[in-house]
């Protein structure tokens, strides 16, 4: 058995959690979590959302960072405070009115250093 369960995992990014106001309130809804990665969805609404319905890279950007943190949680067994270093997005076509749901996988993981592969793509 894992470190988080579905339910203690969706209680750290929603309302109270280990994380800041502005990740609650990307309403994301944690799916999986397992050894190999977290998988989480972010709904789409026009909260997250540019004219025209294009989700914004900041919103997808905070999705990426926020289940990395629960992906490498989940790798080392227990919470612990993460300070990210680098993160390198490319962004292969818009997402359009709909949810976008990430998978989050931990490569390796060092005596000091974490890294992480985070793939986002469109419901459907």
């Amino acid at each position: 058995m894992g470190f988080f369960t579905l339910e203690s995992a969706q209680a750290q990014v929603s309302r109270g959690g280990n994380f800041g106001p502005w990740i609650w309130e990307l309403k994301l809804g944690i799916e999986q979590v397992a050894a190999e990665g977290v998988r989480a969805r972010l709904p789409y609404s026009d909260h997250v959302a540019r004219p025209g319905g294009v989700v914004i890279g900041q919103a997808m950007m905070a999705m990426a960072d926020t289940i990395m943190v629960l992906a490498i949680c989940e790798k080392l067994g227990r919470f612990a405070t993460l300070a990210t270093i680098s993160q390198t997005t490319n962004f292969m076509r818009a997402a359009v009115k709909r949810d976008v749901v990430g998978v989050a996988k931990v490569m390796k993981v060092g005596r000091t250093t974490a890294f992480g592969e985070v793939e986002l793509f469109v419901d459907g």
